[in-house]
Parts: C-alpha cells; structure tokens; sequence
C-alpha cells in the first residue's frame, strides 16, 4: 500500500466501515423496512384527479340541420346532419353556447355551397369537415376547435 503503517490502517477502516454501511443499508432495506401498504382511498383519489388532467374534453352537440343543396338536376337534394365540435380544452363551453346561432349559420352556408355529389365522397366529407373547422375558429377569433364529428350525415 503505502508503506506508512499508520496511513495503511485508516485506509483500511475506511473502506471496511463503507463496506458495512452498505451491507447495513442493503440489509435494512431488503428484510428489515416494511414499505407501507398503499390505502385505497388515497390512490383512488390521486387516480381520479390524475385521470380529469388527461382526459379529453366532450364534444360540444349542435343541432341537427337540414340543409338543401345546389343540385344541376331539378331534383331538389337535402343534407341532413348532426354536428359535434371537439374542442381544445374543457372550458369552451359556453363560448360554444354565445356562438351556437353563428356556428349553425356558417354550416348552412358552408354546406349550401357544395354539391351532394361531393359531400358523397369521402374527400368532400373531410373538405366540409376542414372548412367548418376554420370558418368556427375564424368566427370565434381563436382556435377553439380540434375537429369536427358528424353523428349523423344523410344525403337525400
């Protein structure tokens, strides 16, 4: 070692009591320490306030329409929808609510516009989804709006 007798055996009970206090702190924590049990009262209620953080907010319900559509053909067509806006977060609500007249005027326009052969294809499904969605979040001045669902979509 380092040839000083007296350095040798202080570096020497240094390193046995580092090795005992670990051994020591191993033992204690393997078969001595009982981790307490969890209650199930408290992790219910952490469960329940972590779960209101992540979940996501419900879908703001619009009335149904019924909407006639630009038709080439003298046979008059109609568009009968449902719509729900999903929003960005949880207290849009009654922004939602103030707006509802306004949002249900862009959506007859918005949908008078097209043709019901275009709202039979799937593009033109997600042509009015996207316009809906930027015409509301125009409206309202913000971006309010993730996305919009049809519930119910008839083209008669």
């Amino acid at each position: 070692m380092t040839g000083n007798k007296l350095a040798d055996n202080i570096i020497l009970i240094l390193t046995f009591l580092a090795t005992a206090v670990c051994v020591g702190v191993f033992v204690f924590t393997e078969m001595i320490y009982q981790k307490p049990l969890p209650s199930e009262q408290v992790e219910l209620q952490r469960l329940m306030s972590d779960n209101k953080k992540k979940a996501f907010p419900a879908p703001f319900k619009l009335d149904q329409l019924i909407i006639n559509l630009n038709s080439r053909k003298t046979r008059l067509r109609f568009l009968s929808v449902e719509t729900q806006l999903v929003p960005f977060n949880h207290d849009s609500d009654d922004k939602f609510e103030s707006y509802r007249s306004m949002i249900n005027d862009s959506i007859i326009d918005i949908a008078g516009r097209m043709t019901a052969e275009e709202l039979n294809s799937i593009s033109g499904k997600i042509l009015l989804e996207e316009r809906i969605k930027k015409s509301v979040n125009k409206l309202m001045g913000k971006q309010f709006v993730k996305g919009v669902l049809f519930t119910k979509f008839v083209i008669q």
